[in-house]
């Protein structure tokens, strides 16, 4: 048999990771104020349905209703078996029209045949139209009291609030992986199989919080390596994965920048799993390496091989390079599923990858100037103003008359329009055709007579501002930086 099927829960006690959920239904028996509607959203795969079902077991045990069904009464060996004439299971996909739901509606004026409740069990209930939500609306708001309501849907935002607000809603949540862990070792040891824990981390991972998923997978890697040992090798080649080795040695290589052993290593790779596969295990791994970086990767599904290959890959490289490695990588999975010759794409992505400059953050290489002694006087001339002289405009053109600097002086007053003016900054626009290196000119003398470092620009210019040593060292690190525009510190929030 099907192991998900097989080890399908049948009570509340056997459900999996949804404690909350168990916790309100046992008591909603037990107080006796058992919902007429009831709606339960999640993804695919986490019990909606098994959840419906065990309701429905609750509802009807010959001893119920009771949180607790005995499981063995005729009542509940037909509903486990699917065959209960007053439990109806109604696939919505199928029928969405209004004309399905009305020819189930009219039955919920009989009488259950042989249970206490006629329960209505609707799967993937937001694949109705809006008329069939509109005839449902008014059996849920005003059901008769031996008729119950369960709507199960991966989609809750596509059902109408007017449906949502009739009924008492749970969020299903996807299993966390300690609790999936320990289902699948129980259940691994109830069929006897030999198992690896790492195999299973595996598995969990590649399940997405899915309890069928996870089961399903057991049951192929359980076909796959039959009565022998469930080993990772055997999850990989169930899975069509490539083993962890090859994908940690990949990284390694990126993160090395060693272009060849990273070519090699990927063609290695592409020998038992497609292109697009790799790079978005790739993916994988760098996440898990951002993760440790902040958290110290406490993550169950992390395996004891994974966790030794990211403590030594810890060490090489700075998060910010690894954030911009997986923004590279995720754009080039992007751009490859365009292509059909994903094989040369991703191969020139990786050599790209190796090539990515492990540059600092504006903000560190500012830091880095401005602390450094070398930078120590660069830092005094932009940042430190509130110990210098004030000058305006027209301290300028006193202090150029004073030193006769006569055609400074006249260009200034006849040739050129203030902009705007600081100490240390002054931005002008001409009214004529100017010399060549007039701004040049007015710098040196302004900072020959104030001890000052100016920054000039006339007409958007910013020529000058490029020679400032502080500026220069960042353009010179950032090869492709621009300066767009120049202003004053206050313009700039700080």
């Amino acid at each position: 048999m099907n192991i998900a099927a097989k080890y399908r829960p049948n009570t509340f006690e056997e459900l999996v990771g949804q404690d909350v959920l168990v916790h309100v239904l046992r008591n909603s028996f037990i107080l006796n104020k058992i919902p007429q509607s009831i709606l339960l959203a999640g993804g695919s795969g986490i019990g909606k349905t098994t959840t419906a079902r065990i309701i429905a077991l609750c509802l009807n045990c010959s001893s119920g209703p009771t949180p607790y069904p005995c499981k063995v009464c005729n009542n509940c060996t037909a509903i486990k078996n699917s065959r209960h004439p007053d439990v109806l299971e109604i696939d919505a996909a199928s029928r969405t029209s209004v004309e399905d739901i009305k020819a189930i509606l009219e039955s919920t004026h009989y009488l259950p045949v042989s249970a206490k409740f006629k329960v209505y069990i609707i799967d993937e209930v937001h694949m109705l139209s809006n008329s069939a939500f509109n005839a449902l609306l008014k059996t849920l708001e005003e059901p008769l009291p031996n008729v119950k309501f369960i709507l199960a849907t991966t989609e809750a935002r596509k059902i109408p609030s007017t449906v949502i607000s009739r009924c008492q809603c749970f969020n299903l949540e996807k299993v966390q992986a300690n609790d999936m862990m320990a289902h699948l070792s129980n259940i691994a040891k109830e069929e006897t199989l030999s198992f690896e824990i790492d195999a299973l981390k595996l598995i969990t991972r590649n399940s997405e919080g899915s309890v069928r998923n996870a089961l399903f997978l057991l049951n192929q890697v359980t076909l796959y390596s039959g009565k022998e040992n469930i080993s990772i090798p055997a999850v990989e080649g169930m899975l069509c994965l490539t083993d962890r080795k090859t994908l940690f040695d990949l990284v390694e290589s990126l993160l090395d920048g060693n272009t060849a052993e990273t070519l090699i290593t990927f063609k290695r790779a592409c020998k038992n799993a497609n292109t697009i596969s790799i790079l978005e295990e790739l993916l994988q791994i760098i996440h898990l390496l951002c993760c440790f970086w902040i958290t110290g990767l406490k993550d169950e599904t992390v395996t004891e091989y994974e966790m030794v290959r990211i403590t030594k890959l810890d060490k090489k490289k700075s998060l910010s390079f690894i954030l911009r490695l997986w923004q590279a990588l995720f754009k080039g999975i992007q751009n490859i599923k365009m292509f059909s010759c994903s094989d040369l794409f991703a191969e020139m992505i990786l050599i790209n990858l190796c090539y990515l400059a492990d540059l600092p953050s504006p903000t560190q290489v500012i830091n880095s100037i401005f602390t450094n002694k070398s930078g120590y006087q660069d830092s005094q001339i932009l940042y430190n103003r509130e110990r210098e002289e004030d000058y305006d405009f027209n301290k300028i053109l006193t202090l150029l008359d004073q030193n006769k600097e006569v055609f400074l002086y006249n260009q200034l007053c006849n040739s050129i329009e203030l902009i705007s003016c600081s100490t240390g900054y002054l931005k002008l626009k001409a009214k004529v055709l100017l010399y060549k290196n007039f701004a040049t000119t007015l710098k040196q003398c302004l900072n020959s007579l104030t001890q000052i470092e100016w920054c000039i620009t006339i007409d958007g210019c910013v020529e000058v501002f490029e020679n400032i040593p502080a500026v220069k060292k960042v353009l010179d690190i950032f090869k492709s930086a621009k300066i767009k525009d120049i202003k004053k510190r206050s313009d700039c929030g700080y």
